[in-house]
């Protein structure tokens, strides 16, 4: 047991010393705690997704911005509008309760595949490890997004009139991500939800075109993680051939 204090050793002390700071000194020295904090983010974020979701989806409904006083209390609406309201009202209040869950789910599975990852240090974890994982993580999520704002768009284009999809928000933020070709997929999904029976064929496409952008987003995020493992492989490759080509290199100079 190693002492803590100089000259006298407290009992006390050096046990919370020994137990305590060293090993997580030692957590530091070997990169450990960096993973430990990464697989904690990703979990937070996870309960974020669900707990956050579920209190948007409440919020949202009430208030001088909500669903109810901007949709549903309307003067001038007809009462197959309202009643139209009324059902994307329901469905929405479900399929927000799913996606929140469906976020949860992804997330905290993501989380516990990274914390099962063996760790070689900071570079090899973020390189073969957490980069991959992420990037799959943000096609995922994306698509879910997408495909639920998609799918309120199909229910407010059939009930004739609205949708609540409180998440939207969420899909905002993965569209406005810097990816190769998101900005024309973003052309092809709802930015509002809307419907109207006079409409119904422009509602519907939009409806549809989004579904397939969402399966579009996904497809692109798994071919950037294929490119990156790609070049990563190819990069790992030329730094372990670096060391063979210059040392009978740097012999060959000496002999000259």
């Amino acid at each position: 047991m190693e002492q803590n204090l100089p000259y006298v050793s407290v009992g006390l002390i050096d046990d919370q010393y020994n137990n305590r700071v060293l090993p997580f000194l030692g957590k530091i020295d070997s990169g450990h705690l960096f993973k430990w904090f990464i697989v904690l983010f990703w979990k937070l974020a996870s309960y974020v997704f669900l707990l956050g979701g579920l209190f948007i989806t409440i919020k949202s409904m009430t208030g001088d911005d909500g669903y109810i006083k901007t949709t549903l209390d309307l003067e001038g609406i007809t009462g197959a509008q309202k009643a139209g309201g009324i059902v994307g009202l329901i469905i929405g209040i479900i399929l927000s309760i799913v996606c929140a869950w469906f976020l949860y789910s992804i997330t905290k599975k993501r989380a516990e595949q990274l914390n099962d990852e063996d760790y070689h240090g900071v570079l090899h974890f973020l390189s073969h490890s957490l980069l991959p994982r992420a990037i799959t993580l943000g096609g995922e999520l994306a698509f879910t997004l997408i495909f639920y704002v998609s799918l309120l768009q199909l229910v407010a284009s059939l009930d004739g009139y609205a949708a609540y999809a409180p998440l939207m928000d969420y899909m905002s933020v993965f569209l406005s991500i810097p990816v190769p070709g998101m900005e024309m997929v973003a052309g092809l999904v709802p930015t509002a939800i809307h419907g109207d029976y006079d409409t119904m064929d422009v509602t519907l496409r939009l409806a549809i075109g989004g579904m397939a952008a969402a399966f579009v987003v996904l497809i692109t995020y798994y071919a950037i993680r294929e490119v990156y493992m790609y070049g990563l492989k190819i990069t790992m490759n030329l730094l372990a051939f670096i060391p063979k080509f210059a040392i009978p290199f740097a012999i060959r100079n000496r002999q000259e």
